[in-house]
């Protein structure tokens, strides 16, 4: 019942019977020599009182052996997965997609499905060319039989992430998803396999029922006229539409290197070319989806390559912009979404839209992420996505440095307190949305300068609007500094771990004359793993004896003694501790809760210890008030 996979040995496995360790390296062989299979371990059925789950039977057993023999009858695709890297066994450096399942053995896309799902989805392939036959043979071809054709077309590849062996089951929801938890193919260790003709979860009619939704609301607007909307596929740096006719262009463009679009689509475009490549041969022409001209920087594209992914990344974002102010009117706008942290995503997107002739006029931050999302917790990934609207770019003479900088702390700071008190935008985001800003003040000038003549970068301008957005948040505290290093952290990072090389200047606002390794371990603010820090909470701290007992101790120090004494229900000492500390009244030490109550997790004792105390801060100061008259009485 434990589990047989071991977490933090990425991808090491146990032996539930004598614990030997067996590591991810003889896993991997094992795959690439053909000795990894597959075992039944239960049936899920559907019941009146829910879904039920039972044991193997020998007629699940018989029935896939059966399917089996079947698919030796079919054809299994055969396109590989990476054709790029596959070749390597050994070498997995070039890999920046997060798809790992060649690494054990399962090279083509054919692999991904077991007997069974691949005699199900040629089934349906094969079925879909007899209905394409028929309604050729009644009707002739016709542009309504190709629409129909790519509805149904598409209503099998989305059955395809359904039946296949890297696919997932929700454990609390009891209902199957796709592989694309995280936009990427890891290896799955148990999947689920459904019957495709089942109307529970991930069937065929379910799918059909999700299409017709789309279409129906699609297609009903009230009596309002229907306005047909125009679709083009090919290559954004070369758009058939007319110059100067377009009143604004909306674009999501790749998020650098953080996903890799294209090689995910094979998934998909193999079963769409076996059932649509027919009727649609110009859009199945290439054995797998074009990547060349793919406006990403996965450096497995260029050979392992990492500059030169960045530079095609960056030339042909540039050529896409080109592309858009071509089209777009003159006082129309082009607004680009972006949704990533790295300073080196937002180096290539700014340096192309400057090479491009726009510049940023205005930044929206905009919730567009589910919370819940897998990749919404990784490291690149911003919970919100930025919208920069961008006009052709005017620019004036070269300026000083000396001169943008003033100008750029001065949107920068003004960005951090609308941002932080108006919208409520906390950690990566509150910074990245500071960069639209920055950047429009930065591409005014034809060039920025320093004193020497050397030209300012935009890597450089970015690193700069890092640090005054990180003193802007400090400076929204007026308390000591190592409670605004501990206030600008949770607004910046919440309780989730950091890599430490990542938060060392946010560190360094503790203090001047202490290294932020000594912040971190002398004054217990962090707890720190490895490579890995996180903000210490309460339960991290209680064992400190004297933590926060004099008048002169951090806020944070305060604040944490004041929470364990809630904790301890020691109501009457927590009071005494408040007015005695002269606390009541003390703004930072209550800004500093208000904003922890803000940024913690709900679940988290800290989060509801706070929420306690703030709640009762009125209510403290009249029972202080009235102690204060007792002891005077006395």
């Amino acid at each position: 019942t434990a589990g047989t996979m071991i977490e933090k040995g990425r991808g090491a496995v146990k032996c539930p019977v004598c614990q030997q360790v067996t590591p991810v390296e003889d896993l991997r062989r094992a795959g690439l020599e053909g000795k990894m299979g597959e075992r039944m371990t239960a049936v899920i059925t559907d019941t009146p009182q829910g879904k039920d789950y039972r044991a193997v039977e020998e007629i699940d057993l018989r029935a896939f052996e059966k399917a089996k023999r079947l698919a030796q009858e079919v054809e299994r695709p055969s396109e590989m997965i990476l054709p790029e890297i596959t070749g390597n066994d050994e070498d997995d450096i070039s890999n920046s997609t997060g798809i790992r399942v060649h690494l054990y053995g399962m090279k083509t896309w054919g692999s991904l499905f077991n007997p069974r799902q691949l005699v199900a989805m040629q089934t349906f392939v094969e079925c879909l060319h007899d209905a394409l036959a028929e309604m050729k043979e009644r009707n002739g071809e016709d542009d309504y039989q190709k629409a129909l054709a790519a509805y149904l077309g598409l209503w099998l590849s989305k059955l395809s992430p359904r039946l296949t062996t890297v696919g997932r089951w929700h454990l609390s929801g009891e209902k199957l998803e796709t592989p694309f938890d995280a936009q990427a193919i890891p290896m799955k260790w148990d999947f689920p396999e459904i019957n495709p003709l089942n109307e529970v979860t991930g069937g065929a009619l379910g799918q059909s029922a999700w299409i017709l939704r789309v279409i129906n609301h699609e297609s009903t607007v009230g009596h309002e006229e229907l306005i047909p909307a125009r679709i083009i596929r090919g290559d954004g740096a070369f758009l058939p539409i007319e110059r100067s006719t377009v009143d604004v262009v909306v674009t999501d463009p790749p998020y650098f290197d953080a996903i890799a679009y294209a090689d995910l689509s094979d998934f998909f475009y193999v079963w769409l070319k076996r059932s649509l490549g027919e009727i649609l041969p110009e859009a199945f022409m290439t054995p797998l989806t074009p990547k060349s001209e793919e406006a990403t920087a996965l450096k497995h594209r260029h050979n392992g390559n990492v500059e030169e992914a960045k530079k095609h990344c960056t030339s042909k974002l540039a050529a896409c912009f080109a592309e858009a102010k071509r089209v777009c009117k003159p006082d129309g706008v082009i607004a680009v979404m972006f949704a990533h942290q790295s300073t080196e995503a937002w180096t290539a997107l700014i340096n192309a839209l400057f090479e491009a002739g726009l510049n940023v006029t205005a930044s929206y931050p905009i919730d567009t992420e589910l919370q819940n999302r897998v990749v919404a917790l990784a490291g690149s990934a911003l919970a919100s996505s930025i919208t920069v609207i961008c006009r052709p770019r005017e620019i004036r003479a070269p300026a000083s440095f000396r001169d943008v900088r003033r100008e750029i702390e001065k949107v920068v700071t003004e960005s951090v307190r609308r941002f932080f008190d108006v919208y409520g935008f906390r950690g990566a985001d509150l910074i990245v949305a500071c960069y639209g800003p920055a950047v429009g003040v930065f591409g005014k000038y034809e060039r920025v300068e320093r004193a020497d003549g050397t030209p300012v970068t935009v890597a450089e301008l970015l690193a700069l609007v890092r640090e005054i957005a990180l003193r802007a948040i400090a400076g929204e505290f007026e308390g000591d500094n190592l409670s605004r290093l501990y206030f600008v952290w949770a607004n910046l990072y919440g309780v989730g771990e950091q890599a430490w090389d990542d938060a060392r200047l946010v560190v360094q606002i503790g203090g001047e004359a202490e290294s932020a390794m000594e912040v971190a371990k002398s004054r217990g603010l962090f707890e720190v793993d490895g490579s890995s820090v996180r903000l210490a909470l309460l339960a991290d701290r209680a064992h400190k004896k004297h933590l926060g007992d004099e008048r002169s101790d951090a806020l944070i120090d305060q604040l944490h003694h004041a929470m364990r004494l809630w904790q301890n229900e020691a109501r009457a000492d927590l009071v005494t501790y408040l007015w005695q500390h002269d606390l009541l009244e003390h703004n930072a030490f209550w800004k500093l809760a208000q904003a922890l109550w803000e940024v913690l997790p709900r679940d988290t004792d800290d989060w509801k210890l706070i929420s306690a105390l703030l709640s009762e801060r009125e209510t403290f100061k009249t029972e202080a008030k009235k102690g204060q008259r007792q002891e005077r009485l006395l």
